[in-house]
């Protein structure tokens, strides 16, 4: 069995949250948490973390189209760091490009405005990050037998 893992598409005011199942197969959305300091967004996700029996943290990289770093990286890493503190749980960081897009085009092809529901497309990139973890965990599985 696989142990439940936690991803976090870090934001300035919201943070999107999904959770794996056990079998680390599928991400489920949870909803996104909003914030105003850092402390009680650490606070939030300790909770979950706690009640959902969390073993392993992914959290969105946002890297620019070349692969490099730009200041949102810097500011997820500083989060990363933050958390790390907080909790002892292993924290990965996952390149995250193109998760936003993704959740843009699904909530438009669904006929929802995501100017308006940017919420919404913080919880669809969080399980876009998590499904896309989950199916490099499972690929490197599958080379390795």
């Amino acid at each position: 069995m696989q142990e439940k893992i936690l991803s976090i598409d870090f934001g300035l005011r919201r943070v999107g949250v999904a959770v794996s199942d056990s079998l680390g197969l599928l991400a489920h959305d949870r909803d996104p948490l909003r914030y105003h300091s850092r402390n009680k967004l650490l606070e939030q996700l300790s909770v979950i973390i706690v009640d959902e029996d969390i073993k392993k943290i992914v959290i969105g990289l946002p890297l620019l189209m070349n692969g490099t770093e730009g200041e949102m990286a810097g500011l997820v890493r500083e989060f990363g760091n933050h958390l790390a503190q907080k909790v002892d749980l292993p924290i990965v960081l996952w390149d995250e490009r193109f998760t936003s897009v993704q959740a843009e085009r699904l909530l438009g092809e669904r006929g929802v405005s995501f100017s308006r529901n940017k919420s919404e497309v913080d919880r669809l990139a969080a399980v876009f990050i998590l499904q896309s973890y989950l199916d490099h965990l499972k690929l490197q599985e599958k080379s390795e037998n």
